[in-house]
């Protein structure tokens, strides 16, 4: 099935991309060096506010017909799609803790990156074993319950749900060739 084959390679490309963020994060800590700096935190902040914005903006929208779809199809998907939910909150909650962490930083209230390496090492972990069921399980579940007709629509909807990353990303780029408009006659660096 075509219309199968291609909705997986978009979402595991876009896995891909997750772990690559991931990444950066982990690699963010990695290189501080002592004292925690306000400026680490603000590069950490910067990253996951860019993992949220693509889980929620790009990745997440494209699974939404498959998972409706899936929904109560067999005790095993449901079971599935109930444990992949739980660990999407749960992942939600651990950024939002981190954020709350490294806002701390530099006001004084804050008790270095031991916390706040824990909380990004509890999502690093949930998150690449979410990936990876995704990858297997999930994968496996829906190319035994989903018929070439629902194939289609989960591609129909990820087609759609590309058109409009495509537009959000336009429309970005329009913004930031707005603010690099020269102000005094000069050259833009």
């Amino acid at each position: 099935m075509l219309a199968a084959e291609c909705a997986w390679a978009v979402l595991r490309s876009e896995h891909v991309r997750i772990r690559s963020l991931l990444a950066l994060i982990e690699q963010a800590l990695i290189r501080r060096a002592p004292p925690p700096s306000e400026t680490l935190a603000a590069s950490l902040l910067a990253h996951i506010e860019r993992l949220e914005a693509f889980e929620s903006t790009t990745h997440r929208p494209k699974g939404v017909v498959m998972v409706e779809i899936m929904r109560d199809r067999s005790p095993e998907a449901t079971r599935l799609l109930t444990r992949l939910e739980q660990e999407s909150a749960r992942c939600h909650q651990l950024l939002t803790r981190a954020k709350a962490l490294l806002s701390r930083v530099g006001s004084g209230t804050g008790h270095g990156f031991a916390a706040i390496d824990t909380v990004l090492g509890e999502h690093r972990a949930l998150m690449l074993a979410h990936l990876d069921q995704e990858d297997t399980l999930l994968h496996s579940q829906t190319a035994l319950l989903l018929t070439a007709q629902e194939w289609a629509s989960v591609a129909s909807s990820i087609s759609e749900a590309m058109r409009l990353d495509q537009q959000r990303e336009r429309l970005r780029t329009r913004r930031r060739a707005a603010t690099d408009v020269p102000r005094s006659g000069g050259c833009v660096r």
